[in-house]
């Protein structure tokens, strides 16, 4: 079973994200903060963690720099005003969502979806690490 761990200040996002991104073979896990967010990667490594900085909190930008170097290769989905900052672990690209009004319902199933479709790529890239040795360890 894969795990994915979503970091909020914000119950209600946390919820939903948990709610929306929840699948049979999928476990969705949640952290308030930093430091639970970080106790829990320690226990249990998540395939992908998303961050919700949608709105702003004093605690996120320390998190993220904990993150990259307590766990550098851990990919990380951050969902920020205007964009899905998507990190598979190796490599870094921001998927442009300013065009998406994000105060209306429609706007939010957009970005929902946009970050599910984020998320399935870079699980699927997790697990063809998982599956396939490094080169030169067959």
């Amino acid at each position: 079973m894969r795990h994915i761990l979503v970091v909020s200040p914000h119950r209600a996002s946390r919820e939903l994200l948990q709610r929306f991104l929840a699948e049979p073979e999928v476990k969705v896990r949640a952290a308030e903060d930093a430091d639970a967010a970080l106790t829990s990667i320690a226990s249990t490594p998540p395939a992908v963690v998303v961050v919700d900085l949608r709105r702003p909190d004093e605690d996120h930008p320390l998190f993220l720099a904990l993150l990259r170097k307590r766990h550098p290769g851990q990919p990380v989905i951050t969902l920020v005003p205007g964009s899905l900052r998507v990190f598979d672990g190796s490599h870094e690209r921001v998927r442009d969502m300013r065009s998406i009004p994000g105060e209306s319902a429609e706007g939010l199933h957009q970005i929902l979806y946009a970050l599910k479709e984020s998320l399935e790529e870079v699980l699927a890239q997790h697990l063809l690490r998982v599956f396939r040795p490094p080169v030169g360890q067959a």
